[in-house]
C-alpha cells in the first residue's frame, strides 16, 4: 500500500480535512523503509529520496506525454462542423508540454550526474 507524505496533525475534536488523492504524493519507498536505510547505511536514505523524487517526475512526464500522444488522436479526429466535437490542444500548448517533458529530464540528467560526482569523490553525503 503507497504511502502518502500527507500526514494529519488534527486531535479528536477537529475533523480531518479532506484531501484530494490527487494532491497527494505516492512514493515507491515508504518513510520507513527511508529510516531504516539512513541507519544501515550513510547516504542510503538519501538515494531513495532521490529516486522518490524521480518516481514522481517519470509519473508526471509520463502523463504530460500521453496527453501529446492523445492530442495527436484528436487532430485526426477533430470536425470542426460537429459542435459536440472535442478541439485539440494547440501546437502553442503542445510545444510548452514537451519543452516542459525535455526540461525535466535534463534536470534529473544534471541531479544524478552531481550526486554521482560526489560520491565518486568521497562525499558520502
Amino acid at each position: 500500500m503507497p504511502s502518502s507524505t500527507t500526514t494529519s496533525t488534527h486531535t479528536a475534536q477537529q475533523p480531518s480535512p479532506r484531501i484530494s488523492a490527487l494532491e497527494s504524493t505516492y512514493y515507491a519507498f515508504y518513510p520507513s523503509t527511508i529510516e531504516r536505510a539512513d541507519e544501515a547505511a550513510a547516504g542510503a536514505g538519501r538515494l531513495m529520496r532521490d529516486l522518490n523524487n524521480i518516481h514522481d517526475t517519470v509519473a508526471g512526464l509520463g502523463a504530460v506525454l500521453r496527453i501529446v500522444i492523445g492530442n495527436q488522436v484528436l487532430e485526426d479526429e477533430f470536425d470542426p462542423e460537429n459542435p459536440a466535437g472535442q478541439p485539440p490542444l494547440s501546437k502553442a500548448t503542445e510545444s510548452v508540454l514537451v519543452a516542459m517533458a525535455a526540461n525535466l529530464c535534463e534536470r534529473m540528467r544534471d541531479d544524478i550526474e552531481q550526486r554521482a560526482n560526489s560520491y565518486n569523490n568521497g562525499e558520502q553525503s
